[in-house]
């Protein structure tokens, strides 16, 4: 797969979308248009430690939305008591539930945030040639192994300990270096 062409990623592939995600992690791109416009291209790929199971990414999912879902119910909670209470009281409670939202998904999250392992790879059309930073031949290869495995998982080629198994080989691979 080559995650340099035009889209952002090849053309009839899983991943030609700019964001995409599966059991083992998630892709992003950056969009087509504005890469085109700015010529820098941006790739990210994060894949959860094996036998990350649906719930603790469901978790992952909320703790990472909590800063906007948080700062919606802060805002509801001081229309609806701000009117009521002191003028102190208001702003100290919604603080307390806003902090005791991001103190519980840190710790509901936290076995799940230090196992991800994540590449990032940025591209920059410079004068004609391109500059890359990250390692662009090993996003393209996790890449493409992750699309040729959830296609033999998607038509039961392999079952759930093999997709594992491969899985746990891929995120050894992304490592990081010693």
């Amino acid at each position: 797969m080559n995650v340099n062409s035009e889209a952002g990623a090849s053309a009839g592939t899983t991943y030609g979308a700019r964001r995409y995600q599966s059991l083992w992690g998630s892709f992003e791109a950056n969009d087509p248009v504005s890469a085109r416009r700015s010529g820098m291209k941006r790739y990210h790929l994060e894949v959860f430690a094996p036998g990350t199971n649906s719930v603790e990414r469901q978790q992952l999912r909320r703790f990472r939305q909590w800063r906007v879902w948080g700062a919606l119910i802060a805002l509801a909670c001081d229309f609806i008591i701000g009117s009521t209470w002191h003028t102190w009281q208001a702003p100290l409670l919604i603080a307390v539930v806003y902090l005791a939202g991001l103190m519980i998904g840190l710790r509901l999250t936290s076995r799940v945030r230090r196992g991800i392992r994540s590449l990032n790879v940025g591209t920059i059309l410079l004068g004609g040639s391109t500059i890359v930073e990250g390692d662009i031949a090993l996003l393209e290869s996790c890449l493409s192994e992750f699309e040729t495995l959830d296609r033999a998982r998607s038509t039961t080629a392999i079952g759930p300990v093999e997709y594992e198994a491969e899985w746990a080989h891929l995120y050894a691979r992304l490592a990081p270096a010693a």
